[in-house]
């Protein structure tokens, strides 16, 4: 068919299913609201809908990505690494979806735990942090056993 072994790769990753979701649960349901109000979905955002396609299964479809795909000031959090209109403590947000088959979280795999990952958070981000860290113990479990279903 004159199509090469990267356009096999890239058909392969361009038909990927997203990863699955877990089970909802009443905690996850009230994590699921608390990650609202401490702002997380700003730039997390629940929802995107894919452009128009020439392929139907790709066109105009809403996926549950949990990213606005930007660039947001990341602070310390940031790679140190400038690119293009990236300056160093700039970084894109990293979809959720898929968050709980990861083995590490953060760009660099430093943080062993999603709560820590969620503490690194830092320059746009510092404000959810704060609110996240000042949540009451059954609130924060929420919200991790929400988290726990992407």
């Amino acid at each position: 068919d004159g199509r090469t072994g990267v356009d096999r790769v890239a058909d392969f990753m361009r038909f990927l299913a997203p990863p699955v979701r877990g089970a909802a649960t009443a905690a996850s349901a009230a994590g699921e609201r608390i990650f609202s109000t401490l702002d997380c979905a700003a730039c997390h955002t629940p929802m995107m809908k894919t452009g128009k396609s020439d392929i139907a299964a790709l066109s105009e479809k809403t996926v549950e990505l949990y990213s606005d795909l930007l660039l947001h000031d990341m602070g310390a959090l940031g790679d140190g690494i400038v690119q293009g209109t990236a300056g160093a403590r700039d970084m894109r947000t990293a979809p959720l979806w898929g968050l709980r088959t990861r083995p590490t979280w953060l760009h660099d795999g430093r943080a062993n735990t999603v709560d820590a990952a969620i503490r690194a958070h830092a320059g746009e981000a510092q404000n959810s942090r704060e609110r996240y860290e000042a949540l009451g113990a059954t609130e924060r479990t929420q919200l991790l056993a929400f988290l726990d279903t992407l």
